[in-house]
């Protein structure tokens, strides 16, 4: 899962590092990260095991999405805004396993 993430070479003290979790399908991903306003940000989840997981991540605007747990990571990117980030994801009926998430800062961009 580190590798799918891209967390296997980060640290704590990386300046562009936001947060990382891994929690199992079953309890979900509840997220809530202040991010500052205009700072443009990339999010990865990645979910091993079987079934699909229902991904949404709310910052200027919501965006809701569907992924199997292939363990093939999805990326998306967002900027941040006044409120805070609202990152969730929960499992389909008969979902098992992991699923794990990484914010980044994306290094020279800006919204």
């Amino acid at each position: 899962m580190r590798k799918a993430l891209g967390t296997e070479s980060i640290d704590d003290g990386d300046p562009l590092f936001v947060e990382s979790g891994l929690e199992r399908v079953g309890d979900g991903i509840h997220a809530r990260p202040k991010l500052r306003p205009g700072t443009v940000y990339e999010v990865v989840v990645a979910c091993a095991g079987k079934g699909r997981i229902v991904l949404s991540i709310a910052g200027k605007g919501p965006t809701h999405r569907t992924l199997d747990c292939d363990g093939v990571p999805a990326t998306a990117r967002t900027t941040g805004a006044r409120g805070e980030l609202r990152l969730d994801a929960t499992g389909r009926p008969g979902a098992a396993g992991m699923v794990g998430w990484r914010i980044s800062e994306v290094a020279g961009e800006a919204g």
